[in-house]
Order: C-alpha cells, then sequence, then structure tokens
C-alpha cells in the first residue's frame, strides 16, 4: 500500500492519443558543462510540482534551487524555536535598519547596551500591505508556436502543462503579438501592401484579416493553455504596423513615426484585431499604445528589430483622442490600456505621456522592460506610483542570451530572479517574459538569437535554469496575493528577498542567494516562529508557512 501511494504522489498520468504519458515529480538532468544542469522531457517523461497546499501551523516549506542541480526540492520542515520577542514594530518609514532599541522598534541585529551589531535576519510583517500581484506569464510569439508546432501531441502536452497547469509554473497571463515581431520568421501586418502602392491606404480596414500564424498557430496554443487556466489573462503590443501608415513606409523603427492623418485608422486598426480574435472566443484584458515605442529609433537594420516610433507628446495625443475613445467606444471597453512598454529608465517620460486628465482617464497602467533594469533606477518605479497611484506598472518583456546561449546557464536564472525581486519590491504588479519556447539556436526570428526558459531540438525539450527561477514566483504567489514589508539588515546584496500574503493566507518569502557560499538565515515574523535557513550557494530559496 505505501509503495502504490507512494507512486501516485509521485507521478501524473496523462492519456494523450490513447497513450499514457508520465509526468515525474523529478527532474532528468543533463550536464552541457555550462554551469548547471537542464531538466528534460521527452514524449515519456516530464518533471512537475504538485500544486501548494497549505500546512499545518506548526510547519513550514521550503523549495529549493540551485546551480548545483536541485530543482524545486521540496522540505517540510517543524518550528524548533521560540518566538521573535516583544519588541516587534514596524517603523512607519519602511526603513528598520536605523533603529535601536530605544524606540521600542524592530531593529535588525543582537542588541547590546551601547549599540548594534548587524545580523542576518530577515524581517516580515505581513500587516504592511502593499500592491497586489497580478500574475505571470510569457509571449505567444511566433517563434514559440512554431517550436510547439514541431513537437510530438505528447512533447507539446508536457509543454503547454509545464507552463499553465497547477503542476507546472502556473501562469495565468500571455503576451500576444498584434502581426510579426523580430521572433517571427517574416515581416508581416494585417493589411500588408505592395512595395509599388505602399503609399495606398485601405481607411475601411475591408482588407484586414488575421495572419496564418495567428490562425493556424498562436489562436490554437491559446486556446489550449486556456483549458488549464480559463481565468488566462490575454494583453496585446504592436512591433509591426502597415508600412502605409509610416512616415518611414517602413517595418523598422529608424524614421518610422506614424502619419498624423491615420491616426484614427490606426485606433480602428487595434479594434479590429480585438474584432477578429472575438471571433475565435478569445477576449483580451489589456492592450498597450505599442512595443518600445521611444528606442524604436535604433532599429534600422535588416534583420533587425521592427518598430514603431513615437514622441511622447504625440504618444500621449493619440492616446487622449483617438485610441482611448475608440476602445472606449468600442465593444472592448474592459480592455486595461498601458503605455511606455518601453525601458524602465523611460518612465521619465510619463508626465510628457500624461499632459492633462483626460489623457490619464484613459490610462489604466504602465509597462516596462527588463533590458536596462539597474539597482540605481527603480526610484522611477517609486516616483510613478506615487505620482499615479490608481495606475498599475507591470514588466511586460524580458530575455536574456545576447552573448550566446548556454544549455544550464546558471546565471541567466539569477539575473531573472533578481530583477523579480527587485520590481517587486518597487510595486510591479506582474512579470511577464518573452518567448517561452525557442529551438537550441534561439530562434526562429528575423534578429538575433535568443534564450528562452524552455530550449526545442525536435524530439525533446530542455528546462533551462531561467524556468525554474521564474517558477520560484509563478507557482508560489498566485494572482490576488499582495506583496508584504519585508527587510534584512545587510550589506551583501548578494543576497536578496521578497515576500507576499497569498489568497488563502499563506506568506511567501523568496529568497536569492548570488554567493558562492552557504549563507544563514533567520526569517523573523513577530506572529510566528523564527525560522532558520541555510541557503545553498547560488540558489534561489522560496519559503511558504500558514
Amino acid at each position: 500500500m505505501m509503495f502504490r501511494e507512494s507512486i501516485f504522489l509521485t507521478l501524473g498520468i496523462i492519456l494523450i492519443g490513447g497513450v499514457c504519458l508520465v509526468r515525474s515529480s523529478k527532474c532528468l538532468p543533463r550536464d552541457y558543462g555550462k554551469g548547471s544542469v537542464v531538466c528534460v522531457c521527452n514524449d515519456n517523461h516530464c518533471d512537475s510540482t504538485p500544486p501548494v497546499k497549505p500546512v499545518p501551523r506548526d510547519q513550514y516549506v521550503v523549495y529549493t534551487s540551485n546551480e548545483a542541480g536541485l530543482r524545486f526540492e521540496k522540505e517540510v520542515k517543524h518550528y524548533t524555536n521560540a518566538k521573535s520577542g516583544k519588541h516587534c514594530f514596524v517603523p512607519p518609514n519602511d526603513d528598520i535598519c536605523k533603529y535601536d532599541y530605544q524606540t521600542s522598534l524592530k531593529v535588525c541585529g543582537v542588541l547590546t547596551p551601547n549599540h548594534l551589531i548587524p545580523s542576518a535576519n530577515i524581517f516580515v510583517e505581513p500587516s504592511l500591505l502593499y500592491q497586489e500581484v497580478f500574475g505571470w506569464g510569457g509571449a505567444v510569439t511566433d517563434a514559440t508556436v512554431i517550436n510547439v508546432a514541431n513537437m510530438s501531441a505528447a512533447l507539446q502536452e508536457h509543454l503547454i502543462r509545464s507552463y499553465y497547469s497547477e503542476d507546472g509554473l502556473d501562469y495565468n497571463m500571455a503576451r500576444v503579438a498584434m502581426g510579426g515581431t523580430d521572433f517571427s520568421t517574416r515581416f508581416y501586418s494585417y493589411l500588408d501592401t505592395l512595395e509599388h502602392v505602399v503609399d495606398c491606404v485601405d481607411f475601411s480596414l475591408k482588407d484586414f484579416k488575421l495572419a496564418p500564424e495567428d490562425i493556424d498557430l498562436k489562436i490554437p496554443f491559446i486556446k489550449r493553455a486556456r483549458l488549464l487556466r480559463n481565468d488566462l489573462k490575454l494583453f496585446s503590443s504592436t512591433w509591426v504596423l502597415p508600412t502605409a501608415y509610416k512616415e518611414n513606409n517602413s517595418y523598422m523603427g529608424f524614421l518610422g513615426f506614424i502619419r498624423k492623418e491615420v491616426y484614427q485608422l490606426l485606433a480602428n486598426y487595434y479594434v479590429k484585431f480585438f474584432d477578429l480574435y472575438k471571433e475565435y472566443d478569445l477576449e483580451f484584458w489589456g492592450v498597450s499604445s505599442t512595443n518600445e515605442p521611444f528606442i524604436a529609433m535604433a532599429e534600422f537594420s535588416i534583420p533587425g528589430t521592427p518598430g514603431n516610433l513615437w514622441t511622447p507628446e504625440e504618444l500621449g495625443i493619440w492616446i487622449r483622442d483617438y485610441l482611448g475613445p475608440t476602445i472606449k467606444a468600442s465593444a472592448h471597453n474592459h480592455l486595461k490600456l498601458m503605455t511606455v512598454d518601453d525601458q524602465r529608465s523611460l518612465l521619465r517620460v510619463v508626465p510628457e505621456i500624461i499632459r492633462d486628465e483626460l489623457t490619464a482617464k484613459y490610462i489604466d497602467g504602465f509597462a516596462t522592460h527588463f533590458y536596462m533594469d539597474f539597482p540605481n533606477n527603480t526610484y522611477l518605479l517609486d516616483d510613478v506610483h506615487r505620482d499615479y497611484p490608481d495606475k498599475f506598472i507591470m514588466s511586460t518583456e524580458a530575455c536574456v542570451g545576447a552573448l550566446g546561449i548556454f544549455l544550464g546557464d546558471w546565471s541567466n536564472a539569477e539575473t531573472y530572479a533578481y530583477d523579480i525581486i527587485q520590481n517587486m519590491n518597487h510595486w510591479v504588479t506582474a512579470w511577464v517574459d518573452w518567448n517561452m519556447v525557442l529551438d537550441t539556436q534561439g530562434g526562429p526570428n528575423v534578429a538575433a538569437p535568443r534564450d528562452a526558459p524552455i530550449l526545442n531540438n525536435g524530439t525533446e525539450f530542455y528546462k533551462q535554469p531561467l524556468y525554474y527561477a521564474i517558477g520560484h514566483f509563478s507557482k508560489f504567489v498566485p494572482p490576488g496575493s499582495r506583496r508584504i514589508y519585508s527587510s534584512q539588515c545587510n550589506e551583501n546584496e548578494l543576497v536578496t528577498q521578497v515576500a507576499f500574503e497569498r489568497p488563502d493566507g499563506g506568506i511567501v518569502v523568496v529568497i536569492l542567494n548570488r554567493s558562492e557560499k552557504q549563507v544563514e538565515r533567520k526569517i523573523i515574523d513577530c506572529k510566528k516562529n523564527n525560522i532558520n535557513l541555510d541557503l545553498s550557494p547560488r540558489s534561489i530559496t522560496t519559503v511558504l508557512y500558514w
């Protein structure tokens, strides 16, 4: 009986075309000599992790992934030490490190009669709540769905479940391109014209039609994902627009301003896209004004990244007078409209976009990208939240691999985990990756290859360390969670953390240790017993308790 129970606890059985597929909880590791391992999925095997369930109040759960090869390694532990003590209050300025015993506030260190000796504590205060978490996801690029279409039926099922099921990463968001991107096999919009008639504009949109990539690949993929997540939030953006809409008559961003005479037509174009997807029973949650509108000027090479160039002021005018009113007058007036959708450093142009209350009325949130995220510009996230507290901030694109694609590269996992912690600690509500699946060469694409959390070689696919880095958040911090106060007085930036309260009342603390050494940390929650942790070298640790 014990053996049979252990088998059912360890294995998940899926029936595809009369064939039983095994999803084991264990990673099938393979080392390519690039620092860590990948977990291999083939027709007959793919690792999984059971859904999170609350544990008794005298227990806590620790999940660990690390460079040494652990992947979501689970330990259930019992508290063994005393509670934190009576001096347990959080200062209102959110800076516990500057307070001492005389203040009767929670302090970070070992108290002596004369001074405070810093110690390795992580303080958590669930009563101090911050932003709500919208969710986690990836982009349904052409490259992703082309790779999925080239897999066997069994591998496809493993792939979809790896991202969207409760025993996978539990994604609830998907970014869907409106037309082609740099990770397509060709440049295309929904109203392409021949070069010699590039200035002919179809103002009626009568020839607007979805591309084969939408109908044959993206829509079927999204529908399969939605079977696992019926609350899947879709949002869209544009990279490629009809060349006739642009001053440079090109798909590229260099001098690629939108012609002012087509501002209303462009707004209609967006709505038409949502109309046609709705015919396939797919409703979107959100849309951004366009992808990377301010750095598009740099996109002038072919092949390269297509783009649409805006000045902040002109983008604000288009949103205020055209896009915003057109969406609100449509059947899609529920859509959340985001703007910027560019590098974090470019949040400084928000006041130039939102120049009046009418513009502000149409904008629900701001989207940022990962590529220029630095510790010294997190203040821009804080400033935007302070100045526009009724609007959310989302991180909508991230990818690595510009220096090469290496199977088992742990440093990329650390890069992602650090970015997520940094963003979430500064008011970001959602974090969405770029390509979910690429081939082992980083494609297909019309620009430069990049890495992805899953790489596919046709007969099997590999879960990169990136996959587990995202999962340490997405799997354990569901939509509706709230960030809570956490702090550690430790000058070592190699150890960072963020904490959340789940909708079921559970507390989640995610800790990144980028040190080459094992690191001791103590989680102190004044309403619970202390949790002593030995963080393995170069690791990501998720702690849960109720």
